[in-house]
């Protein structure tokens, strides 16, 4: 765009970012900047690209409780690139309510914003504790971000817009928090999801930014609950921004019901050796201006790359015995990968170059390789021993090999009880959705409770909540009070209704207990997003400007 449209006093120019993760790896030698790194990029393409604000889509800290590195790090580079004396070209015309602090940062006279940054937690960084707060709040109350799309009551989930002007165009922005979901997911089927818009929505260019799952389909005919259906989200809306997804697809697609456009960003570090996570990583400049936007992607040079590839032993045609032959074919594999990685750090660099700018940034100078191994009928080798040999080339050398066997291995056929299917009830999040990448917590869970281990006074949803308070939030003791807590719960209804005579049928009446508790899960969760509206209208147009990358 040229400058003068950049300049135009009637054009919104929007930085989104989501998932930046700082403090990442932080404790690996080789991967601990990666992600300040390419968080100080996109600050510094804000400014170079003269962005009236950042709107950013949660996750902006890996951990719930970042590190006193980590939290000192982005408050420096919120402060270089954030605070200053030049002008803040729009105004904020929403009920200033909706800040803990009561006002916008830049309206705030004690404070010289010019690069005002919005902000809705996501998953990783979202409020507990005793005092249910964030790090979002510190930074808020530090002067350095705008923190909203909280929700206090989950029973009633309310989303205000945060009301923007710039001379004639009109900017309502709703943010959506992170709410664990499958309980969002039955929010909107039990429309407990309120929407409140001005006066004239239809005046106003509406903007949705969220923090969940996407649906991207159905898996084996069932629709999952544990996540939110574009269907569910209103029709007024022009643009969505979906975050927590981590595949970058930032180029503006048409939703289902051709309502509004879905603008999806996707993470700005790899934090998971996937395939979604090769992609070269972007973020979206967004101009609106009166009823029409542009989105232009803008690529993140500084990123490692991710090299990833599948090779299957039988196809190799080595014996199975033929241990060093078999080293030998996956050392070759490798340094053919490593070769890609270089290639591709060399040309982002000179990318970096050529863009400008201040020259603080650099490229990592090892990529991450995994090679993913099907090895039906063959021994795996150590993946560490293997790495090892790489580890000067290598930025994840224990990670480098992904062994795995073929599907279709028939599971336990004991004669006990099969529960339904727990998988749409028990969801514990692990950032990433990682299809295809080893064994994860909720495999193991499932496999457990779904086979003769069916859990018989234990809620699998609670169970859910306190396995990610443990995970997520460090709360040490969650799973414990859980565990206690269902205990006494259970004694004291079974004392309280008790029909038994002996300990079989007391036993029973706990499993029937249990057993009513999870159908009641299920057919809260039974109903499916609900259909197109009638009437429904068709999205803006996008093509105000022709995208470029």
């Amino acid at each position: 765009m040229a400058d003068g449209a950049a300049e135009d006093e009637d054009t919104f120019r929007i930085l989104v970012a989501t998932d930046s993760h700082a403090g990442y790896a932080e404790k690996d030698k080789s991967r601990s900047k990666d992600a300040l790194n390419t968080f100080e990029e996109v600050m510094q393409i804000a400014r170079a690209r003269r962005a009236d604000f950042i709107l950013h889509g949660g996750d902006l800290f890996h951990d719930n409780k970042p590190s006193r590195g980590c939290l000192y790090r982005v408050m420096d580079l919120l402060r270089r690139h954030c605070l200053g004396p030049g002008e803040v070209c729009f105004q904020v015309v929403s009920d200033p309510g909706l800040f803990a602090r009561g006002v916008v940062n830049y309206e705030d006279t004690n404070t010289n914003v010019e690069m005002p940054f919005f902000m809705i937690h996501g998953n990783h960084d979202d409020p507990g504790g005793d005092s249910n707060l964030c790090a979002a709040n510190l930074l808020e109350m530090a002067g350095l971000v705008n923190y909203f799309g909280r929700t206090e009551d989950l029973e009633d989930i309310v989303v205000r817009p945060v009301l923007m002007r710039k001379g004639r165009t009109q900017l309502a922005i709703y943010g959506l928090g992170n709410i664990r979901d499958e309980r969002l997911n039955r929010a909107f089927q039990a429309r407990k999801v309120r929407f409140e818009t001005p006066s004239n929505p239809e005046q106003w260019f509406n903007i949705m930014i969220l923090h969940q799952n996407r649906h991207k389909g159905n898996k084996a005919g069932v629709p999952t609950k544990a996540c939110v259906h574009e269907q569910m989200l209103p029709g007024f809306l022009d643009l969505v921004v979906w975050g927590h997804e981590h595949d970058c697809d930032v180029s503006p697609q048409e939703s289902l019901r051709g309502e509004f456009y879905v603008v999806q960003p996707g993470s700005s570090v790899a934090t998971s050796l996937s395939v979604g996570e090769t992609k070269l990583k972007h973020v979206a400049m967004i101009d609106v201006r009166a009823g029409c936007f542009r989105c232009t992607p803008v690529p993140l040079w500084t990123v490692r790359p991710l090299v990833i590839r599948d090779l299957s032993l039988a196809d190799t045609g080595l014996l199975r015995t033929d241990t060093q032959a078999i080293w030998n074919a996956l050392a070759g594999e490798v340094e053919a990968m490593i070769a890609e990685g270089d290639e591709e750090i060399q040309r982002r660099r000179r990318e970096l170059t050529a863009r400008g700018g201040e020259q603080r940034l650099e490229v990592p100078a090892l990529p991450l390789v995994r090679l993913r191994v099907e090895h039906t009928g063959f021994e795996a080798i150590s993946s560490q021993a293997f790495g090892q040999h790489f580890a000067d080339r290598l930025a994840n050398p224990d990670e480098v090999l992904l062994f795995h066997r073929r599907g279709g291995a028939a599971g336990g056929s004991g004669g006990g009880k099969k529960v339904g299917p727990l998988g749409e009830v028990l969801e514990i999040e692990e950032g990433a959705f990682v299809p295809e990448d080893g064994v994860k917590i909720q495999d193991i869970i499932y496999k457990y409770i779904e086979g003769e281990h069916n859990l018989q006074i234990l809620s699998e949803p609670d169970l859910n909540d306190a396995v990610q308070s443990f995970v997520h939030r460090a709360e040490v003791c969650a799973i414990e009070r859980f565990v206690r807590e269902a205990v006494d719960a259970t004694n004291q209804a079974v004392m309280r209704e008790s029909r038994a005579a002996g300990q079989d049928e007391i036993r029973n009446q706990i499993q029937d207990r249990a057993e009513g508790l999870r159908q009641q899960r299920l057919a809260a969760a039974a109903g499916g997003p609900a259909g197109p509206r009638a009437g429904a209208r068709r999205p803006r147009s996008c093509a105000w400007f022709s995208a470029t990358t």
